[in-house]
């Protein structure tokens, strides 16, 4: 799965993102705080759950996303805003609809609901969809639509900053465990991605019990930035009922809560970036925060060289990063009052060289006054 573009308006506030275009592996957006380079991932990210989840709250949104599931290109158009059927209305949440919705594979429209009104592929009649799902969703047993709601399912966002701060209650951890063995037990030689999408600490304790290929390959990725680091695992902490990240330095066990922000951070990172489902979609906000000068190398390197088969829509500030990544992935994020702008690196006019790049855009912003 990948998101090519997309284009979005918030019919409240009137913040508009012109349509901005993704690399199949890389795009970095880059620009000054304020910009809009978040609200280009919360638009992705909204959209794509709002295909797959019926618990997302409507929000008076127009948007435009292009989706590439393997050869198939997927264009889907949504508005939603206030609706006029007052028995809707129970909360602020409750006052919105789908009021346009239309959905396209390689040029061919699959549905469209427009004035009320309804047509879907393979339907002569239809009946009355809901007004507060999208159409996506509603449709999604449909063998039309199987393909494309798979793909939108491997979607990540990463927020490594609420990971580390807490630990998994030991009700919810053995809830868990018990349902990973019993699938364990009932299904020969299933693949990690089964549990792609779990919490990053409860990744890692299946890992090292179930796959210690995978767990090698993780602690040895830890071990190459830590070299004091024995071992790496997931336990009990009994006085606080939590299961923690925990890890074994010169003999000595330190469990989560004494562990560096930092290095937890990176253990965490490391862990995703090799758990994730293939092909899928990672949007992760401020890469660089909270990490150290030296872990940052060798994650960008992972992120570009080891996994090459996901894409990354990420943002950051931090110039290691940014001139990590060859400035022809770079979408640079700028802000014309309510619009949010995007260009590359060469229309931006910022210098042919990967190394002349990034001073050239601090050059160009302090001399229009922006830093």
């Amino acid at each position: 799965m990948r998101v090519e573009w997309i284009e979005f308006e918030n019919l409240k506030t009137g913040l508009k993102i012109e349509r901005i275009n993704f690399n199949k592996d890389v795009t970095l957006l880059v620009g000054l705080s304020g910009a809009g380079k978040t609200q280009v991932l919360n638009a992705i990210e909204y959209s794509l759950n709002l295909a797959v989840d019926k618990d997302v709250i409507l929000c008076p949104y127009r948007v435009g996303i292009g989706i590439l599931i393997g050869k198939d290109k997927y264009e889907w158009f949504y508005e939603i805003n206030k609706t006029y059927d007052e028995e809707l209305i129970i909360n602020e949440a409750g006052r919105y609809e789908f009021v346009y919705e239309k959905l396209l594979c390689n040029g061919r429209e699959f549905f469209e609901r427009k004035n009320g009104k309804i047509a879907v592929i393979g339907y002569d009649r239809v009946p009355q969809p809901k007004k507060d799902e999208s159409l996506i969703l509603q449709y999604s047993e449909n063998d039309n639509f199987e393909m494309l709601i798979s793909g939108i399912r491997k979607l990540y966002s990463v927020e490594i900053e609420l990971a580390v701060r807490g630990g998994i209650s030991r009700e919810t951890f053995s809830r868990v465990r018990a349902k990973v063995v019993d699938v364990i037990r009932n299904e020969e030689n299933l693949g990690f991605k089964a549990f792609s999408h779990l919490p990053a600490a409860v990744k890692l304790y299946i890992a090292k019990k179930y796959y210690k290929d995978l767990y090698i390959k993780i602690f040895e990725a830890v071990k190459m930035l830590f070299v004091e680091i024995e071992d790496i695992d997931v336990e009990e902490d009994n006085a606080r009922d939590l299961y923690l990240v925990s890890i074994q330095v010169y003999g000595k066990k330190l469990m989560q809560q004494d562990i560096s922000n930092g290095m937890l951070k990176t253990i965490y990172y490391i862990v995703e970036l090799y758990t994730m489902s293939e092909d899928s979609l990672v949007l992760i906000d401020e890469f660089e925060n909270g990490l150290g000068a030296n872990c940052i190398d060798l994650l960008s390197e992972l992120m570009l060289t080891e996994r090459v088969d996901l894409q990354f829509i990420i943002t950051s500030h931090h110039p290691k990063i940014i001139n990590a990544i060859d400035k022809a992935k770079w979408r640079i994020i700028d802000r014309d009052e309510e619009i949010i702008k995007n260009c590359d690196s060469f229309d931006y006019g910022i210098g042919h060289s990967q190394h002349d790049a990034y001073f050239n855009l601090m050059n160009r912003w302090e001399f229009e006054g922006k830093i």
